[in-house]
């Protein structure tokens, strides 16, 4: 079943419906159009490919806020106190309140009751329309269940605890009133579902040399499925795990990393052959597929609104390393040129119609450096130092094999600061070794918050910031209000 180009915009009415569900902050009181949803729309296959482009386009929704909230609190990069990120850069500084425009959740949410959706209705449409079998059912359910995961990962990550709604809302009847539960539970939820998600997906049927682009890198397969269970095993601290599903990618053959002279395809045009596994999916051919970034954030002309730390990024890059993304002049690195540029050897500016670059979440440089930190941890530093190795020869450069494994630690995490920049992974990150061992080094973070907080801010920060709550953010006072059975993040509840 041909899926209607890549996350093309919803026109057809009953899919506008099913977005208006959750298109509110207050996700968990607003009362479904359910009869009309499913009298009028599930009905047949397409109908169901809708509601998966539907799902993909909620969640690419996301995707701006999963770049800024990777990169917000951390030491990489720097976002402008300037309209419309003001709330953004409050954050930054430490200045952080539950009053907050940009404390949202709803772009997850939205996602996550699109998917319960998709895989309560596609049930139906099995037992009617007979083109609709029970491979491509499967196949629909475990894409759900990837994006319904993913959007979990970064909600455990963001707040901790967090509502965990696994069914549909579809009748005023239904519990719109549930409290949080704990980042465990949700870690639970979300390895058990991708667990059976990895069973049930496609693995390489989309990745034929006449094949849609968008279909190999921009729809959840088994291997990026694998790749975002390898990855919250990592922050799980199951390390044996997080490295077995590691090899299952590996040992697949379909990955590998590009070479240095074709690295910058990564992300001119992106989708990658080679390297890619899972990334969302732009298009600035269609009507409202530009990705947003570049309307404020980082804009073809004019300045950006978030910009590298210089003096951070001159101690962290070397000049001959190909992630300066800056031939011309290495000593002035800027990362924001993947996502600027057409090209590292000239520094071409995009035009104002290749406003697409993609959004990548998982590639094959994820899966070598999960792979180093997760042996390290292991103690196996020998094998760890040969996982790391990779991306800095691809990187041009050199690499000393690392004795130690607390000196490993430090080198696994400068590398995927480089290797990562300014692609939302950073405080992530920083957050995941700090928490290490029930927060063993939370010095890390703790000078890392310090470091971006606002001079005012630093003297009622020094006591507070070794609470480790104050790491994650407040749950949003609007949900607060509408829903009694939330209770606020301790940590701004003083």
């Amino acid at each position: 079943m041909k899926f209607d180009r890549i996350y093309r915009k919803p026109v057809a009415i009953a899919v506008m419906l099913l977005l208006m569900i959750t298109s509110c902050n207050d996700w968990m009181t607003l009362m479904p159009e359910d009869e009309l949803l499913k009298e009028n729309f599930w009905g047949k296959t397409e109908d169901v490919y809708s509601a998966l482009g539907a799902m993909y386009n909620a969640f690419r929704d996301a995707s701006m806020e999963n770049l800024i909230w990777g990169e917000l609190r951390a030491d990489l990069m720097v976002i402008n106190d300037i309209s419309p990120f003001q709330d953004y850069a409050r954050i930054a500084e430490s200045n952080i309140s539950p009053t907050n425009g940009a404390v949202s959740w709803r772009h997850y949410y939205k996602a996550i009751n699109l998917a319960n959706t998709l895989m309560y209705y596609d049930k139906e449409v099995f037992e009617i329309d007979e083109t609709f079998t029970k491979r491509m059912m499967d196949g629909v359910d475990a894409e759900a269940l990837f994006i319904r995961s993913l959007s979990y990962f970064y909600l455990v990550r963001l707040w901790k605890d967090v509502p965990l709604v696994i069914e549909p809302t579809l009748s005023d009847t239904a519990d719109m009133f549930i409290p949080k539960s704990s980042e465990r539970e949700v870690l639970n939820q979300v390895i058990k579902d991708l667990l059976k998600a990895k069973d049930m997906a496609y693995t390489t049927e989309f990745f034929g040399s006449n094949a849609e682009p968008g279909f190999r890198t921009g729809r959840a397969n088994k291997y990026a499925i694998m790749a975002l269970l390898a990855d919250v095993y990592l922050w799980d601290e199951q390390y044996r795990l997080a490295s077995d599903y590691c090899d299952s990618v590996i040992a697949s053959g379909l990955y590998d990393l590009e070479p240095a002279d074709n690295w910058f395809s990564l992300y001119y045009p992106g989708n990658s052959k080679v390297e890619s596994i899972f990334e969302i999916q732009y298009d600035d051919n269609l009507d409202y597929q530009e990705n947003p970034i570049y309307n404020d954030l980082i804009p073809l002309t004019g300045g950006a609104k978030i910009r590298p730390d210089m003096q951070q990024l001159t101690l962290l890059l070397s000049e001959q390393d190909i992630r300066t993304c800056n031939p011309s002049s290495p000593r002035n690195p800027d990362p924001l040129r993947k996502y600027k540029s057409i090209s590292i050897e000239t520094g071409i500016p995009r035009s104002q119609n290749q406003r697409d670059a993609n959004f990548m979440y998982y590639r094959y440089a994820d899966i070598t450096l999960i792979k180093a930190e997760a042996l390290n941890e292991l103690d196996d530093v020998a094998g760890a130092n040969e996982w790391l190795r990779k991306t800095k020869e691809r990187a041009n450069l050199s690499h000393s094999p690392v004795d130690t494994k607390e000196d490993l630690r430090t080198a696994i995490l400068e590398e995927r600061a480089k290797e990562f920049l300014a692609e939302g992974k950073r405080w992530f990150d920083v957050l995941r070794v700090a928490k290490r061992n029930s927060f063993e080094q939370k010095q890390l973070i703790i000078s890392m918050i310090l470091a971006g907080a606002d001079i005012k801010q630093k003297p009622i920060l020094q006591a507070k910031v070794y609470d480790t709550l104050s790491y994650y953010l407040p749950i949003p006072e609007g949900d607060i209000r509408t829903n009694p059975n939330l209770i606020q993040n301790p940590y701004y509840d003083r």
